[in-house]
């Protein structure tokens, strides 16, 4: 066996604390990754800019549409009447307890708002992301029944209730992206 030269220790040595300190640096990079994606999606809603939007003026069964973050979002005023019928089962509904839609996790699943009266939605369709619009109650038939009002989809017609949520047996099928927002008086702030 041949004796190692003190030149060769030490090459030796830089080696081994070069190689523990890539691995450690490779460790510390995913640890990072991983508790910043956790994080981000808990954190997300707390980075979008806030837009305040009054609704005081807003009567039951109008809708004002704003921009916000490049994307339209539709605020309906619901009537006694709106809720009521939100409040009914409808086996037509696709997800009707909102189980696999974005909404904050705080909103009620049947009315998926913060207050019952004022809905608020990104107004994109979720299947081809096309404008939304409002179609008020009506007594011509939707899937066996007379339409009491909801939002339709201006590319390929899918429709959602006063509260969002799709209808079965149509292209789209996911309810409406409702954002974070809060309600204080007469203001609703998107964002938070």
């Amino acid at each position: 066996m041949r004796d190692i030269s003190p030149e060769d220790r030490q090459r030796r040595l830089r080696l081994r604390v070069a190689a523990k300190l890539m691995l450690f640096m490779a460790v510390a990079t995913a640890a990072y990754v991983l508790l910043s994606s956790i994080s981000g999606r808990q954190d997300q809603a707390s980075r979008l800019p806030t837009l305040r939007v009054p609704v005081g003026d807003l009567q039951p069964g109008q809708v004002n549409i704003v921009e916000w973050e490049g994307r339209p979002v539709i605020f309906y005023r619901r009537s006694a009447g709106d809720l009521a019928t939100l409040r009914r089962d409808d086996a037509r509904l696709l997800d009707p307890v909102s189980d696999s839609s974005e909404q904050p996790d705080f909103f009620d699943r049947i009315e998926r708002s913060a207050t019952p009266e004022l809905f608020v939605a990104i107004a994109l369709g979720t299947d081809l992301g096309c404008p939304v619009a409002y179609l008020p109650a009506a007594d011509t038939a939707f899937q066996g029944k007379p339409w009491s009002g909801g939002f339709v989809d201006t590319c390929r017609q899918a429709r959602y209730d006063l509260a969002g949520r799709v209808y079965r047996h149509q292209y789209a099928d996911r309810n409406l992206l409702v954002p974070p927002y809060s309600v204080d008086e007469d203001t609703v702030t998107l964002g938070r």
